[in-house]
């Protein structure tokens, strides 16, 4: 009876790689075309890949057997069941790695994990009862497949045709070409990748969990590789925080209140006289800045940028010592009044531990509503009490961070502006070819529910004559893309559409102007500090500068969850923090992400820059430990 149970498992297995193969099909598809040499790296991986994904599964039921030879029924069961629910797991986890690269251009990963392990993460997706219904629905049917191929093992006509498969000569055939395919992409990719060749390493990173093999070694004793495959080592900041590098000095100030509104995913072009007519117009009174870019391409990085002033890779040393920014620690030495909201949550991205550390939990309101634009308008009714209530000898901080903009991109029926829109957006069904001109039609509407409640701030700030000591700024933590680069949303790449934001800046006594050359996220607590009486250099305490006195920008650093862009006056350079090599042409294209042709010589021009970025991500913490 265990050898029975031993060869329908083998049968079963044999199925279920072949429904690997079958879902990852995509992936194939993806990866060959580019040329004939990544083609065959693709299926070398597709066929390989397949065995080691089903590996684990297959090793875990062995395993029981073995323990339990000596029931020979419970082992059977439990090595069916685990057999069963492990394949069915490993087909989701595909699926949705699947999903997930094809809408945001990425794999599953650390940032991926954090999202799901994180209070408020999973909540911040907003995915919507149909969206959780499909899912579900998905999940179940690979559970039903993989009880269904375990099924057809157990029939007689199918186990008399796989019969010839258990054969010894066939066994070791099928482990030979597992073998061969496994060698072969592994030499290829050490070849590519000594040798720059873009289709094989493109191809691999179509794959999920893909483990590259580099043997530098061998390539360089093979002379494989060039002056072209110079490397570099894009440092992390790490280490002991020494921030900020000064004593901080003061000087008798203006005390300027601070009411600071930030918007999720609110693209640069988004601030338009039709989609946002109150803004705009506030706009015509303040400085509006029309080249200003995001500290990061993702909420945690963009939000960290504008508050600290330095880039978003410190994000983790400040969240692992839990080390707030000078600038809230500047307001709350001052005394200041703070109220400050979200319609998400403070503990995802964790700014309980890095951007507000410091401030009393009682300070700080979270959402409070079915969805992110009721939340957008129950804060901002209640900031509005704040400020009647607040006592008028003390300056006040007003925060609020607004989710009307944020996917689903949800809105009353009375912020409709665009039609027709995507009635409802499910994840789980979405079409990205198909769908994408009535999603960005939804995300534009919600923009204008969100310029709704702005413009009831704005003229709550008049009538009350708080502009007359009031500091407004008004931004968005990152862009949003609808495909217009190839990708949807953000956090998946370094595009203008995810990267560009709108800075609108209110500073009583400033004129009205609007202004041209680069500026970025960073530059915001900068020009703050100097207007609350820091008179410290701004490089003891960001890599920022003042946005109305300071020097004009060369480029600005926009930060990833793993990479980062450096963004130069004609030219974008994408560098993972790790190990860099020049040559890859994904990561060099201009400013406006177009592949440049001799991504060698652009970068070898632009080393200087590269150098100052490196040395700039170790600025305000101790040496790698």
């Amino acid at each position: 009876m265990l050898r029975e149970a031993k060869t329908l498992l083998r049968d079963y297995f044999a199925l279920t790689y072949l429904a690997l193969l079958a879902i990852l099909g995509a992936s194939l598809v993806d990866a060959v075309g580019r040329d004939a040499l990544g083609s065959a790296f693709a299926v070398a991986v597709y066929v390989s890949y397949a065995a080691i994904y089903l590996a684990p599964v297959a090793a875990a039921s062995l395993l029981v057997k073995l323990a339990l030879r000596r029931a020979t029924r419970l082992a059977s069961t439990l090595a069916a069941v685990i057999a069963v629910l492990g394949a069915a797991a490993l087909e989701i986890v595909l699926y949705a790695d699947r999903a997930l690269f094809e809408l945001y251009g990425f794999h599953l990963n650390g940032m991926v994990w954090n999202l799901v392990t994180t209070r408020g993460g999973v909540e911040s997706l907003d995915g919507g009862t149909a969206t959780l219904l499909g899912f579900a629905a998905i999940a179940l049917g690979f559970l039903a497949l993989q009880i269904g191929l375990y099924l057809v093992a157990r029939v007689s006509p199918v186990a008399r045709s796989l019969a010839a498969l258990r054969s010894r000569s066939s066994l070791v055939s099928a482990a030979a070409l597992l073998l061969a395919c496994g060698g072969f992409e592994r030499a290829t990719y050490a070849f590519a990748y000594a040798t720059h060749t873009d289709s094989v390493l493109a191809a691999a990173g179509v794959f999920p969990l893909y483990v590259p093999t580099r043997a530098r070694t061998v390539t360089r004793a093979l002379g494989l590789g060039g002056v072209a495959a110079t490397s570099l080592y894009v440092e992390p900041s790490t280490g002991t925080i020494r921030y900020p590098l000064h004593a901080i000095e003061r000087a008798r100030h203006r005390r300027y209140n601070v009411v600071w509104l930030v918007a999720e995913s609110l693209r640069a072009d988004a601030l338009d006289p039709e989609i946002m007519p109150a803004t705009w117009a506030f706009a015509q009174r303040a400085q509006r800045f029309r080249s200003h870019y995001s500290g990061g391409n993702c909420t945690r990085m963009g939000v960290f940028s504008m508050f600290y002033g330095l880039y978003g890779s410190y994000w983790f040393p400040f969240q692992d010592q839990e080390r707030g920014p000078l600038l809230m620690d500047v307001l709350l030495d001052d005394g200041y009044q703070l109220d400050l909201r979200t319609s998400a949550k403070f503990t995802y991205p964790e700014f309980t531990e890095t951007v507000f550390a410091r401030v009393p939990p009682e300070l700080m309101h979270e959402r409070d509503g079915e969805s992110g634009w009721q939340s957008d308008e129950l804060h901002v009714g209640r900031m509005i009490d704040f400020m009647e209530r607040r006592d008028p000898t003390r300056p006040f901080m007003s925060f609020l961070f607004f989710e009307s903009p944020h996917a689903r991109y949800q809105f009353p029926p009375e912020s409709v502006i665009r039609e027709p829109y995507l009635a409802e957006l499910n994840y789980a069904t979405l079409d990205l070819e198909r769908d994408m001109p009535l999603v960005r039609n939804r995300y534009l509407n919600a923009v204008h529910h969100l310029d709704q409640q702005l413009a009831r701030l704005f003229a709550y700030l008049d009538q009350a004559r708080l502009l007359d000591s009031t500091i407004v700024v008004v931004t968005g933590d990152h862009g949003e893309e609808f495909m217009e680069k190839g990708r949807w949303g953000h956090g998946s790449g370094f595009s203008e559409e995810q990267t560009r934001v709108p800075l609108v800046l209110w500073i009583p006594g400033e004129k009205p102007a609007v202004i041209d050359r680069m500026t970025s996220h960073l530059d915001i607590a900068p020009t703050l500090l100097r207007r609350l009486g820091v008179t410290n250099p701004q490089s003891d305490y960001s890599l920022g500068f003042d946005l109305l006195e300071g020097p004009a920008r060369s480029g600005t650093v926009v930060s990833g969850w793993d990479e980062l862009a450096l963004v130069l006056a004609d030219l974008k350079i994408v560098l993972p923090l790790g190990h860099f090599d020049i040559g890859l042409r994904s990561h060099v294209t201009t400013r406006d992400d177009v592949p440049v042709g001799s991504p060698d010589a652009r970068f070898s021009a632009s080393r200087p820059a590269v150098l100052d970025l490196m040395r700039d991500l170790q600025r305000f913490t101790g040496s790698r430990g």
